[in-house]
């Protein structure tokens, strides 16, 4: 059997997707999320066919916060195969600097010739109802709780409608998670400082303790562990961690909520006892659904080579919803 040596250039992306969901006003609640979605992007095309953006700075009301101003590019709606391919980008408004491909100087970024940007890849199908969205995770740039953002306020603006809400597919979904969940055995959560202010107030109550290491120490990560069973021991009733238990059933649902809960941790794992005495573990990152693919880092992709690169599991998790 022939090695299959792959090239050292090749980049793993991953791909996670998620359900979104329209809530009409009262005198267009005879249009679905398909409807919506749809007119909605081909508003967007005809705003790039015009050389125009609807532009959005999500923190925008937080005068202390770093801009986050976003745009979506491009969007092209497949009649056909009822897709739409898109991609969003976060300008960044950062001092930020360049290394020349033939030096180790750094030479300051003049604004004078444009922004960065980083662009986050997405694709949609909506031949099922509420439509799919295939988002890639882009660790620097925009994410799917930006996209939530930016589609409802989108949609407010146009007058489609009032709200919009993501829900990420996982794996082992939570509903399952927070019916067999009887006893935390132990956890592991890592954060940005900086995402614990943008949280639920709920959330803070369990984590701003932490926060105030931020304060006095500016780290870039926290990380927080926690033990309090060994896994594998039986349980006695007597011995539940009350308290524990019920934080991650109120994480669990806060998570169900808003997928922009999910975006503002980097880990997120515990391991619990379930109702039949068995030891299982949650994982909120790995347990996604997701779609991998490897790209040339030495070469530019364009959304359609990313979507030629997907089509093939997304068609796939799309037939589940039609059998």
């Amino acid at each position: 059997m022939t090695e299959v040596i792959e090239p050292e250039n090749l980049q793993e992306i991953k791909f996670y997707l998620h359900k979104v969901t329209f809530i009409p006003y009262s005198d267009t609640r005879h249009k679905n999320s398909v409807d919506i979605l749809v007119e909605l992007m081909t508003f967007l095309n005809r705003e790039h066919v015009a050389g125009k953006a609807y532009f959005i700075d999500r923190n925008k009301n937080q005068p202390k916060a770093e801009r986050r101003e976003m745009f979506m590019y491009n969007p092209v709606l497949l009649l056909r195969e009822k897709r739409i391919k898109c991609s969003i980008a976060l300008v960044r408004d950062k001092n930020l600097m360049l290394k020349p491909k033939d030096s180790f100087e750094l030479i300051p970024f003049s604004k004078a010739e444009g922004s960065i940007a980083e662009v986050t890849h997405f694709f949609a199908d909506y031949s099922v109802n509420p439509p799919v969205l295939c988002v890639e995770f882009n660790n620097n740039g925009p994410r799917i709780s930006d996209i939530e953002f930016y589609l409802r306020n989108l949609a407010q603006e146009i007058r489609n409608a009032k709200g919009c809400q993501t829900t990420t597919y996982m794996d082992i979904p939570i509903d399952k998670t927070l019916e067999n969940l009887k006893n935390v055995l132990n956890f592991e959560i890592k954060l940005r400082p900086a995402n614990i202010a943008q949280m639920d107030n709920e959330i803070k109550g369990y984590i701003v303790e932490f926060a105030n290491l931020h304060n006095r120490l500016k780290p870039n990560f926290i990380r927080i562990e926690a033990s309090f069973q060994t896994p594998g021991v039986k349980v006695k009733s007597e011995h539940l961690n009350k308290e524990a238990n019920n934080m991650f059933k109120a994480l669990l649902r806060k998570f169900q909520e808003d997928d922009f809960h999910i975006d503002q941790f980097d880990e997120f794992e515990f391991k619990f006892v379930n109702k039949e005495g068995q030891d299982e573990t949650f994982n909120l990152i790995k347990g996604k659904r997701e779609i991998v693919v490897k790209i040339d880092r030495s070469a530019h992709t364009t959304t359609t080579k990313y979507y030629e690169l997907i089509k093939p599991e997304f068609n796939s998790f799309i037939q589940t919803f039609k059998r």
